[in-house]
């Protein structure tokens, strides 16, 4: 389902959650975490966000919501299409200023914080988006090949 970086990654940030080390994600755990990022919840959202999993929150049951997330998302051939479009030398980079308009002003805009939290996954080296590479990360496919 994920390549082993990723599975990693996912486990890096379970144990992150799993403020009790218990090996279960609970209502607990979340309102802890929240609480370090400054944020009080209410408990019925919180308990609302388990019950995507049934029965307890393990590790298994935090990796199976997240490929369910992803597979909720278009697929890879589509995101990349969506790229190619505004790449009219086929390159595979586009200006990251170019990318930023388009995100803010086409389809569901995304707001100037969306844009911070988006580029911290971006491939950007010189002002250029690497599209190929980054439409791997979203997907969370191997980048190795690209």
């Amino acid at each position: 389902m994920f390549p082993q970086p990723q599975i990693q990654e996912f486990k890096e940030a379970f144990t992150m959650i799993d403020q009790n080390r218990d090996g279960f994600i609970d209502v607990e755990d979340l309102k802890d975490i929240y609480s370090s990022l400054g944020l009080t919840p209410e408990e019925n959202s919180l308990k609302e966000m388990l019950k995507e999993c049934p029965g307890q929150l393990n590790f298994t049951g935090f990796l199976t919501i997240f490929g369910d997330k992803t597979q909720g998302t278009d697929p890879e051939s589509t995101i990349l299409s969506a790229f190619q479009m505004f790449d009219a030398d086929n390159a595979g980079e586009l200006p990251e200023e170019y990318v930023k308009d388009l995100l803010m002003n086409m389809g569901d805009n995304f707001t100037p914080d969306e844009i911070k939290q988006t580029w911290k996954e971006a491939p950007i080296s010189g002002g250029i988006v690497d599209y190929k590479k980054f439409t791997k990360i979203i997907k969370g496919s191997d980048t190795d090949n690209v």
